[in-house]
């Protein structure tokens, strides 16, 4: 089993566990590749996060903070890796990009090029829309919307323009929780469809497919995927929108099976986990998910050479990924 994204309390403000924990749970779990991808640091002080703020009078210190912070995460992930386990696990080393903006992503293509022979792969993410975080809490994603005009369908479409440029600057191998403004999607909001702005007497989005619902939206998705394609990535199933309680993964089914036509069909699988209890969660709804609703033949997962530690994707049939031991831990429908 894998899974290609995960954090821990180490080494960022919002984690829970020590890595050690979180990587030990996974040995424990009998995971084949457990990937760890601690935030890359951000360079504004304005995206630094309410736990991060060390003194609101000087913001340098957290920012200096989160760098160094991330420094001590890439030595100590290399002890990890380098060590053996009783279950054969293979950890691989990445960071998950945080495409802020332009400012940040051309920053991110520095720093995995200073860390190139460290850091193996990307988990490509957007986190923001004009600025403002979108899975913080529900007053941050209203502010959001509120500063795309209240107009959900340009909320959307700012979101998949800076995704597309954030793939076309890093390439990520990995392109994480696809469809993350979904986290704070009020149910009751009501939309008019043909203008997208929200309206009281507009149409409620509870039983719509927004991405089938507007052309453009669906135009962007779509353009994303075929980038994604065309340079090898694959789209992350990440199982943390099932333990928020969402009704499916990170993507839903609607790109999900949109990513099965334009980007290949290649698909890993993550658990996003921030704490031991959340290693391996959820894995057995995502299965349902993999073989029910996107009906696919086989799964993806990161593995390395053995001399040079450059990474590749690799196949697996479904019936194989199936019958790995780590279902037989149970442990997936354990976790919370």
């Amino acid at each position: 089993m894998h899974s290609h994204h995960s954090h821990s309390g180490d080494y960022i403000a919002h984690g829970v566990d020590p890595l050690e924990d979180v990587t030990n749970r996974a040995i424990e779990m009998k995971f084949h590749t457990y990937c760890m991808t601690e935030h890359m640091p951000r360079i504004n002080p304005k995206y630094l996060y309410p736990e991060e703020h060390l003194d609101r009078a000087d913001d340098t210190a957290a920012v200096e903070k989160l760098h160094s912070d991330f420094a001590k995460f890439l030595d100590h992930a290399q002890k990890i890796k380098s060590r053996e386990n009783s279950a054969g696990t293979t950890f691989l080393i990445g960071v998950e990009i945080e495409g802020c903006d332009q400012e940040h992503i051309e920053y991110a293509r520095k720093l995995l090029e200073e860390k190139r022979g460290i850091v193996q792969f990307s988990v490509g993410s957007i986190h923001h829309v004009d600025g403002i975080p979108i899975d913080f809490d529900q007053d941050a994603w209203n502010r959001a919307l509120a500063t795309s005009q209240n107009n959900l369908k340009k909320l959307l479409l700012s979101y998949f323009d800076l995704q597309y440029c954030m793939l076309m600057r890093l390439q990520p191998l990995v392109v994480g929780h696809f469809d993350l403004y979904k986290l704070y999607l009020p149910k009751d909001l009501k939309v008019d469809l043909e203008t997208g702005y929200c309206v009281e007497n507009g149409t409620s989005i509870s039983n719509l497919s927004l991405i089938k619902q507007w052309k453009q939206v669906q135009d962007s998705v779509i353009r994303n995927l075929k980038y994604i394609e065309s340079y090898g990535g694959a789209i992350e199933i990440n199982t943390s929108a099932l333990r928020k309680k969402l009704p499916e993964p990170y993507p839903g089914k609607d790109i999900g099976l949109l990513a099965k036509e334009y980007a290949g069909g290649r698909f890993v699988l993550s658990d996003d986990a921030h704490a031991v209890s959340q290693v391996g969660v959820c894995y057995d709804e995502a299965l349902k998910y993999i073989v029910e609703d996107l009906k696919l033949d086989k799964m993806y997962y990161i593995t390395e050479g053995p001399i040079d530690r450059a990474v590749k994707l690799e196949s697996i049939p479904i019936e194989q990924f199936k019958s790995h031991a780590f279902w037989s831990t149970n442990f997936s429908k354990k976790a919370l």
